[in-house]
């Protein structure tokens, strides 16, 4: 360099260092982690993770008289066993990382337990009274710290967080509290289990069990009002159902022998299997297993009420061994289908019927489900693995509609 700017260079370097203050890029540090905070809040309440009537406090980031203070000074250490009148004195403090610490204090309790995770939450089963049915919930709902009993995770983070004396270390909690919500939970994501939409949120309802989602006006019967109290949704309340009716069930000595003699999942070895199928193939091809069902479902079924069918199908998409019959089958991928197949049926297409009310009855929808696994024995080999998919999933419908509609 030349001596001229190298002079130069010096002279600037001298005058930062004369004119920089550690206090105030510490308060510029501790008021940027603030912000953090109310970002936090602002996510959590966007996504409709807080408790019942709770909202953000007003901002603070913003305020003219925040001032910097050394952390022992704006009090941050030693904050347990505080009375509450003092801790409210400590939220009127103007120093950015106090206020800060605190905003996060008041955070964590105002988040429904159910969105909090692992390490900070440990689920444990909650039963949960439906009216007619006790189903099981993963997470408690509504039920604040000190009501249930607070995990050593979260136990830790409240100490790490009392004790905060740096932006730094904010920040860190921060952070820690962030990765442990279940984001994917969010409102914002949450689509409806019978039309697959996420559109007009006022009328989605949100399950107290599963979080899932259903409009009001897609149940059947529809609901005309939002419910007060906690809402289960009717896969959640059908399982529920059937865990006690199976319950009942395997006290019958009659009925145990028989799951011996026949396993309750339908998983056969490939020979059993093969051999089941071949001495069924004639009789499902025909008329169908569910002929006889039909005619005591029809007295008591009304054409309108198809949500019992929409549970059915939900839970046949949602198992392992559907992948098969979720979409209308690719001629061109799959070339002579429709030679053979000429009336090609599959889940996606029956859920469009029930979206649209195109079925009258149950009787209806049990028809095209039955086709979906006579168009499978017809065109599948029994041991190939979409033979093998239609033989455990034509059980499980076949169970699922027997529970439902003739279990008295």
């Amino acid at each position: 360099l030349e001596p001229s700017k190298l002079k130069t260079e010096r002279t600037v370097s001298k005058e930062m260092l004369e004119t920089w203050k550690e206090e105030k890029w510490v308060f510029e540090t501790d008021l940027n982690a603030l912000q953090q905070v109310e970002a936090l809040e602002q996510r959590v309440v966007s996504a409709s993770l807080q408790v019942k009537d709770w909202s953000c406090p007003d901002t603070d980031s913003t305020r003219d008289d925040l001032v910097y203070l050394e952390p022992r000074q704006a009090g941050v250490e030693c904050r347990e066993g505080k009375d509450e009148g003092e801790l409210e004195l400590m939220r009127r403090n103007n120093n950015p990382l106090v206020l800060g610490v605190t905003r996060l204090l008041g955070l964590e309790p105002n988040i429904e337990r159910r969105y909090l995770r692992q390490p900070l939450w440990n689920p444990f089963p909650a039963r949960v009274d439906t009216g007619t049915v006790t189903v099981s919930s993963p997470r408690p709902a509504n039920i604040t710290h000190e009501e249930g009993e607070i995990s050593p995770g979260l136990s830790v983070w409240r100490e790490t967080l009392l004790r905060t004396t740096s932006a730094a270390q904010l920040c860190n909690c921060i952070q820690q509290l962030e990765r442990a919500l279940s984001w994917e939970k969010s409102i914002m994501r949450v689509s409806c289990q019978i039309c697959r939409k996420g559109d007009n949120d006022e009328f989605l309802l949100l399950c107290d069990n599963c979080d899932q989602g259903c409009h009001t006006y897609c149940l059947r019967p529809q609901i005309a009002d939002i419910p007060d109290g906690d809402w289960f949704c009717p896969i959640c309340v059908s399982r529920a159902n059937n865990r006690s009716g199976m319950s009942r069930r395997s006290q019958n000595p009659r009925r145990r022998q028989k799951r011996e003699r026949f396993p309750g999942n339908g998983m056969l070895s490939g020979s059993g299997a093969r051999k089941y199928m071949k001495r069924r193939r004639k009789r499902m091809t025909q008329d169908g297993p569910l002929l006889a069902k039909r005619r005591r479902t029809s007295k008591r079924n009304h054409s309108s009420d198809l949500t019992l069918c929409e549970i059915i199908l939900m839970e046949m998409e949602s198992h392992d061994d559907a992948w098969p019959f979720l979409q209308p089958v690719n001629p061109r991928l799959v070339p002579g289908y429709r030679r053979i197949i000429k009336n090609p049926m599959d889940f996606t297409t029956i859920r469009d019927k029930l979206i649209s009310g195109k079925y009258s009855s149950c009787e209806e929808f049990a028809t095209d489900a039955t086709l979906v696994f006579n168009n499978c024995v017809t065109f599948n080999e029994d041991d190939s693995e979409v033979g093998q998919a239609g033989y455990i999933m034509r059980k499980f419908f076949e169970s699922r509609w027997a529970e439902f509609y003739h279990s008295s």
